[in-house]
């Protein structure tokens, strides 16, 4: 999944450069399209090799944080792990990056555009505790910079609930029952 990405970025150059056909010259035409052949197969091959029908939540940073970020979940969540990493070239900011969170599938990237949206608390990310002491200490780190939407408390549909948007903007609701 971590050439995915910058062999579609190649390809599209490629593309970009097949079609100012009146700039180049025939052997300079038929290197690019050798090229973009070759890249098309990598590309397929490894489109192939995905598994079918996997989800994951999917977080765009537009501050250039994803990766503290995703080492920030990492150490804190048991049984979690960074497990690919594709960065911009000089930047060195994330391009594409997947990481698990106790079994999870996350995905995320730092955006190179603006958008004029970011995250919402209207979609959380739910975890189920198991004890007192993971959600308040789940709690605590993740609203450290953060701010807490929802206090911990028995809401009624919980015996312990809190919902939390932490230092990058992610909200958290996190459930004990």
């Amino acid at each position: 999944m971590q050439r995915i990405i910058p062999i579609l970025i190649l390809a599209l150059l490629a593309i970009s450069c097949q079609n100012s056909k009146n700039n180049l010259s025939n052997d300079e035409l038929d290197t690019l399209q050798i090229q973009l052949d070759s890249l098309q197969q990598i590309f397929n091959e490894q489109v192939n090799s995905l598994p079918k029908g996997q989800i994951k939540t999917f977080l765009t940073f537009q501050d250039n944080n994803a990766e503290e970020a995703m080492n920030f979940y990492i150490e804190l969540f048991e049984n979690s792990k960074v497990t690919s990493v594709q960065k911009h070239g000089k930047e060195g900011t994330i391009m594409f990056a997947t990481f698990e969170l106790n079994g999870s599938l996350f995905a995320c990237s730092d955006s190179y555009i603006k958008h004029e949206w970011d995250f919402t608390p209207g979609v959380s990310i739910f975890v189920e505790c198991k004890t007192d002491e993971e959600i308040e200490k789940l709690a605590t780190k993740l609203a450290e910079n953060g701010k807490v939407l929802m206090p911990i408390a028995n809401y009624g549909f919980s015996t312990k609930f809190t919902f939390i948007e932490d230092q990058f903007g992610v909200s958290w609701q996190l459930n004990l029952n």
